[in-house]
């Protein structure tokens, strides 16, 4: 029973037991804390410590931690597998085994500092260690105890922002410095902000380029004068924060830098150790930018216009690929949410565009631009052929034609050789076609078709094609009355005829005198008027050759008959011939009158016999004698001689069958007078139309197929005339 007592008391003794070292067998043992208990108040006796666990960590993680106390303590940190080295009271006083950057030792008074986890290992467990103890290690260094010190403590990871560059302590050595970042490119117009918070020296921040870190660097003959002094930060002892924007001036990479060297004035001495924590964020600048490959100060309407946000500065990144959004139509609604955005304005007007910008830390930024759109195209035209159009008046031209506006086309014009021929105020289609019947009023040779397309604005284009009229008829002869002109040689003749070509400008009339002949003459770019005097007789073959300006011809031939001159009195050839055929006619007539009287009587002489005949014997046929006696071919009796007695006809002049081209009628084989009586009486004399038919031929021209006719001379029944209208010579006969 003696036994209960006993450990009663021991229980309540170790509960009452002051926290401190135990240091039995040379092993210590520290009060313990975690960091979830964190912040506390702790106070530390002589010759004790504290132990926080901070759990285990991810490499690279940043811890932060703040301290007070007030007397002087050794503030150190191991990572779990180092802790028992420090506890066993084995030598810990070494970079293997603590972590030098986390060590601070006789401190006391207010500190923070921020600590960022190595990466050179796996997660690994931390622990904090606050000493009060003297340690035979310590060889007089550090804190080693004699009072009690009371103690604020707090520690954390800390959520790093999302621009933040660094967030850790430098350790740096009298006249040396440390890179806290570098080198990087910020955007003009960015915040570098820089927090630094001192746990031991008076160090100087520097910022400077690439340029000025060249010649600050090195471990002799170094120069900090190039640093951008603005940017300045000098004998930092307690917590400072300072905010730099970059300018356009520091477009290199820059160095933050933690000097611990002679600094310029005012700066630290750089004779004792420093350790400060210096955490550098940026504000990037929020600047949306609006940018196009087309000239924004002009757009054309329907141009499909390709809008960027790539020109916004975003070297820290600030901007994602989904932090943009576009407003096209001043709506206020999205019309997109890409960096890049295409857009078409199909009316001029004055648009604002809006680009948003959210950055990836949450803030936004907008800018706008008002894009003025106008109507700056012509109409495009496009002619259905480029080549040359050829046709012939009397045609029909048509030209197609097909066109397109990036607005709209209010107006057509159809023109020829710059005039307007044809116009359309109200176009509804997309083509037109120009259909132009070529007529008289138009002129040969080349033309000019154009079509001129006016859109909205009233800007116009106009597309041409060459178009060449032509002439595809001869000209036209006047057909004289007669084709047969009579001349006397030696005497001056005026030939002439007019033609007739509508589709050009000037005929040319070429006179060929005497055609086929050695003695044929060409009067060539004459008149429709020409003179002429014929040197010899005979029948002449004039010519007329009258060519347009196609070079297309026609032909007129006129027959000359050139003749001596003859006395006053003396009748002309065509006179003569002329009576002569009417004498002809005239015996003609009366011949046949007269046979018809003498038939009558005879029959009526037949008929008294017959009756005769009937009543009484036959009389026997008359002879001879008597038949000679009854025509009176012997006795001089004829019933016609009373009334009717032929008169000696003239004959033709021989020169006039020459002249006319005929054949001269030959001389009928005589006939004995018996005979020629009985026959004169017997056979019908033929009417005068009857004669008339018989004698005259009509004829179609084998030329010009227009009809003639021509009286043949007795005894003539076939022969070579020239038609009166072409003047074409063929043969001709009544047969």
């Amino acid at each position: 029973m003696r036994l209960a007592p006993i450990l009663v008391i021991t229980i309540i003794l170790a509960s009452t037991t002051q926290v401190g070292a135990i240091t039995t067998k040379g092993i210590i043992t520290c009060s313990n804390a975690s960091i979830d208990s964190l912040p506390g108040d702790w106070s530390i006796s002589d010759q004790s410590c504290l132990r926080v666990d901070l759990g285990e960590r991810e490499p690279g993680s940043t811890m932060f931690f703040e301290i007070s106390s007030d007397n002087q303590i050794d503030i150190l940190l191991f990572p779990a597998s180092n802790i028992e080295v420090y506890q066993s009271e084995s030598s810990y006083r070494s970079d293997s085994v603590w972590i030098s950057e986390s060590v601070f030792e006789a401190f006391s008074g207010s500190g923070e500092w921020h600590w960022e986890v190595p990466t050179d290992r796996a997660k690994t467990r931390w622990y904090l260690v606050i000493d009060n103890l003297a340690h035979p290690q310590d060889s007089g260094q550090g804190s080693q105890g004699g009072f009690d010190s009371d103690i604020s403590l707090n520690a954390g990871e800390i959520i790093t922002d999302q621009f933040t560059l660094s967030d850790s302590i430098h350790r740096v050595d009298p006249d040396d410095y440390s890179i806290v970042h570098g080198p990087f490119y910020v955007d003009e117009g960015t915040f570098v902000n820089i927090y630094a918070r001192t746990m031991a020296g008076n160090p100087d921040i520097f910022v400077m380029t690439e340029t000025a870190f060249s010649y600050y660097s090195p471990s002799s003959n170094w120069s900090s004068s190039l640093r951008i002094a603005s940017a300045d930060m000098l004998f930092v002892n307690d917590e400072r924060y300072f905010p730099w924007m970059v300018n356009d001036e520091y477009e290199d990479p820059l160095y933050i830098i933690v000097d611990n060297r002679l600094g310029p004035g005012n700066g630290g001495a750089g004779t004792q150790d420093a350790a400060v924590t210096v955490t550098v964020t940026l504000t990037p600048i929020l600047d949306p930018r609006i940018s196009s490959v087309t000239n924004l100060d002009s757009v054309d309407v329907g141009e499909l216009v390709t809008f960027s946000a790539l020109e916004t500065p975003n070297r820290s990144g600030q901007f994602s690929e989904n932090s943009f959004t576009w407003d096209m139509d001043g709506d206020g609604n999205p019309d997109g949410s890409e960096q890049t955005i295409e857009y078409v304005w199909n009316e001029p007007g004055s648009f604002p565009v809006t680009l948003y910008g959210i950055s990836t830390d949450s803030r936004g930024e907008d800018s706008s631009r008002t894009i003025t759109v106008s109507d700056l195209s012509a109409p495009e035209i496009s002619m259905e052929t480029s080549n040359e159009i050829t046709k012939g008046f009397g045609d029909t031209l048509e030209v197609r034609a097909s066109f397109s506006d990036n607005w709209g086309v209010s107006r057509l014009d159809w023109m020829l050789d710059g005039e307007i021929i044809d116009s359309n105020y109200e176009v509804s289609e997309t083509n037109s076609t120009l259909t132009l019947e070529i007529t008289n009023e138009l002129s040969a040779g080349q033309h000019i078709v154009s079509l001129v397309v006016t859109d909205k604005s009233d800007q116009s284009s106009q597309k041409d094609v060459l178009v060449n009229f032509i002439d595809v008829t001869a000209p036209e002869i006047d057909i004289p009355d007669t084709s047969i002109i009579e001349a006397i040689v030696g005497e001056t003749i005026f030939l002439q005829n007019f033609a007739q070509d509508n589709e050009s400008a000037d005929l040319e009339y070429t006179w060929i005198i005497d055609q086929g002949s050695e003695n044929e003459i060409q009067l060539l770019d004459s008149e429709p008027q020409v003179f002429y005097e014929f040197q010899s007789e005979g029948t002449k073959n004039v010519v007329l050759i009258v060519e347009n300006d196609a070079g297309l011809t026609s032909y007129l031939e006129i027959l000359v008959i050139v003749s001596e001159e003859e006395d006053e009195s003396g009748l002309g050839i065509i006179a003569i011939g002329g009576i002569i055929v009417l004498l002809i006619t005239i015996l003609s007539i009366v011949s046949f009158m007269a046979y018809s009287y003498a038939v009558s009587r005879k029959m009526s002489e037949f008929d008294v016999t017959e009756e005769e005949v009937e009543s009484v014997a036959p009389t026997p046929p008359p002879t001879s004698e008597m038949q000679k006696q009854m025509w009176g071919a012997d006795s001089g009796y004829s019933p016609f001689q009373q009334s009717f007695q032929d008169e000696p006809q003239p004959s033709a002049d021989p020169n006039l069958f020459d002249m006319l081209g005929v054949e001269k009628p030959q001389p009928e084989p005589e006939k004995d007078e018996f005979e020629q009586n009985l026959l004169g009486d017997l056979q019908d004399s033929p009417k005068r139309d009857d004669y008339i038919d018989h004698r005259t031929v009509r004829k179609s021209c084998e030329s010009c197929s227009r009809e003639f006719q021509i009286s043949l001379p007795e005894g003539v029944d076939e022969a070579y005339t020239n038609c009166p209208y072409c003047d074409y010579e063929q043969r001709i006969s009544h047969k």
